[in-house]
């Protein structure tokens, strides 16, 4: 079959006989080479298993460390990996339907572990946790289900050894099964899964991590595995979940050692896949889902024995975009309540409204959707705001005032490819959450259950169908989905951060967040956290008398380098600890008045 450049939004709604928004309920994979295979093929990783006891040594706290790193590795081992450590008078014996799910938590890298050394030789071990959520078989990290801030076990020499000649063993061991983010992040690799909305518009990123000792040749089962299974628990809500269908067989071909094609071969009801536009989403599900596999040259999509589709991969997927942007990411800034167009680094693009709309803006959301541009802009009337929208190609010409007035407005946001209806966005208007359109800035509030009172902050995904929002203080993540003219927030689900007093979030790539707040010490920072809240590091740290009031990242990329971040502070926009200053703006954009040096705001393009 020839490859068809279709847009991902402009397919049809995938068959009804697939198990996950376009992935059947079971399927066989089949993974064909040009050269020798190899039967299994090893971890051909250095370091993709956590240290086992004999080699964690007699100085308690690093023994007490590797300890939680052990359940670390592939799916249904868990249980014995652990034991390995506690001494087997102790051991876990979980009952048959045990899946084996493993507790992720966040241990302070200096004060969380704490060792009390007994009169008897032993140490009690305590641990200051934070439940950061539950990672299960099918590589996903789900909702915490513990609420334990601390646990203790005792480490020492076994009974019948007290000479020590064995090292230490887990006498007393906590009664769940726990590892350490870093864990984590040391043996496991991300990967995203795709599954299609429920309109069937726009592919939507599922996270999930594939442990290290996973050889590569059997990534394609394990990606596979995944699509079956469907998607995450706080997605469901987001993607179409029809009915499975079967496989032909359960054959298990050996990978080739070098790259090659991979089948996946699939027996389906009658009636479906009937369309070439069915099939596509279906390859393009599959072929995306598969983006990181290293032996992946060419994939082939049979349908009961029959082959329907065979396409290079790298081809296909630069054919048949994940999201239709139009150029690179562009960065503006405000200055005096007029837009300029930024650059160092950056493309710099004209300002999409016309020049006779630019004024009195305090801050605004641009979005891109080929030729298309939509513009939210956030002006100032007197000691209140109101929103202005518009959209058109290249330039927003027609722009519409809001009628009611407000207190407080945050920088707006856009829903990429949220549905047919045209350009839908969101904004934060004192301490609520509302919806408007690209041709109606009047606002609609978001009605939605599962988070505290109180929405400072909100950011979009790239796909339209994911949000991010700082409500009461806390980070959350929600599956949106366009309805009668409104947006359904479905089931937010908290994120653990080790901040505090969060202030402002954005979406710093696919499954990326950034957000603000205080860190332990109190002072300012910005973390970068994966969108299931398992993996945090600090972006930004600095001192400041007033909270970060906006964040903007580029979450555009997806294996280059993305634009810098910026941030807003004392009503000042920084990007790292320096201020973006008019000599940023580019050259033939005009200056602002020579009283004003510092951008007020600052936003992406994209």
């Amino acid at each position: 079959m020839s490859r068809r450049g279709i847009a991902l939004g402009a397919v049809a709604v995938l068959l009804s006989g697939l198990a996950a928004c376009g992935i059947p309920g079971e399927s066989d994979v089949r993974i064909d080479g040009r050269g020798p295979v190899a039967d299994t093929g090893p971890a051909d990783r250095p370091g993709a298993q956590p240290p086992g006891r004999t080699v964690s040594g007699s100085e308690p706290k690093t023994f007490a460390r590797n300890f939680l790193t052990a359940a670390a590795g592939e799916a249904g081992e868990a249980y014995k990996r652990v034991n390995e450590y506690i001494e087997p008078g102790a051991r876990f014996n979980p009952k048959q339907d045990d899946k084996g799910d493993i507790n992720v938590v966040r241990v302070d890298a200096d004060s969380g572990i704490e060792i009390t050394e007994d009169n008897d030789g032993t140490s009690r071990v305590t641990v200051s946790v934070q439940q950061v959520g539950v990672l299960r078989a099918n590589g996903s990290v789900g909702a915490p289900v513990q609420q334990e801030k601390e646990y203790s076990f005792v480490i020492g020499a076994a009974p019948t050894d007290p000479g020590m000649g064995s090292g230490l063993w887990v006498l007393d061991p906590p009664a769940v099964l726990l590892m350490t983010d870093d864990a984590l992040r040391d043996y496991y690799e991300e990967n995203a899964i795709y599954f299609w909305n429920a309109n069937g518009t726009s592919l939507v990123p599922d996270l999930r991590y594939l442990p290290r000792t996973v050889p590569v040749q059997r990534h394609a089962t394990e990606v596979l595995d995944w699509l079956i299974g469907g998607p995450s628990e706080w997605l469901t809500s987001a993607v179409a979940l029809p009915e499975g269908t079967s496989p032909m067989d359960n054959r298990n071909v050996p990978a080739p050692k070098q790259a090659g094609r991979i089948e996946v071969n699939l027996a389906v009801k009658a009636g479906a896949l009937e369309s070439d536009h069915d099939l596509q989403k279906l390859f393009t599900q599959i072929v995306w889902s598969l983006r990181t596999n290293q032996l992946l040259d060419e994939l082939e999509l049979k349908i009961q024995n029959q082959s329907k589709m065979v396409e290079v991969a790298d081809d296909y997927r630069r054919d048949h975009p994940l999201y239709q942007l139009n150029g690179a990411a562009a960065r503006y800034g405000v200055f005096a309540g007029r837009i300029y167009p930024l650059t160092n680094p950056g493309e710099a693009r004209p300002v999409p409204i016309p020049a006779t709309e630019n004024h009195d803006i305090v801050t605004a959301g641009l979005s891109r959707n080929g030729d298309e541009v939509a513009v939210a802009l956030v002006t100032r009337d007197d000691e209140s705001f109101r929103l202005r929208t518009g959209f058109g190609p290249g330039v927003a010409n027609s722009l519409q005032t809001s009628q009611d007035r407000y207190d407080d407005m945050s920088r707006p946001v856009w829903l990429k490819d949220a549905g047919g209806g045209g350009p839908v966005g969101l904004v934060v208007a004192e301490q609520k959450l509302w919806t408007f359109t690209a041709g109606n800035p009047n606002l609609t509030e978001v009605s939605f259950s599962g988070a505290p009172r109180g929405v400072t902050a909100v950011a979009a995904s790239m796909d339209g169908n994911r949000i991010a929002f700082v409500s009461g203080g806390r980070l959350y993540v929600a599956a949106v989905r366009p309805v009668d003219g409104g947006l359904n927030v479905e089931s937010p689900r908290q994120l653990a951060t080790s901040l505090g007093s969060l202030s402002a979030v954005d979406w710093f790539g696919e499954n990326l967040l950034v957000v603000a707040g205080l860190d332990s010490t109190d002072a300012k920072a910005i973390n970068r956290i994966n969108v299931d809240g398992s993996l945090e590091s600090q972006q930004v740290r600095f001192v400041s008398s007033a909270p970060v009031e906006a964040l903007a990242a580029d979450p555009t990329f997806l294996e280059v380098r993305p634009l810098p971040l910026t941030y807003e502070t004392n009503d000042v926009a920084f990007v790292s600890d320096t201020s973006i200053n008019r000599s940023q703006i580019a050259p033939g954009a005009g200056e602002p008045p020579a009283s004003v040096n510092s951008a007020t705001a600052s936003f992406y393009l994209y």
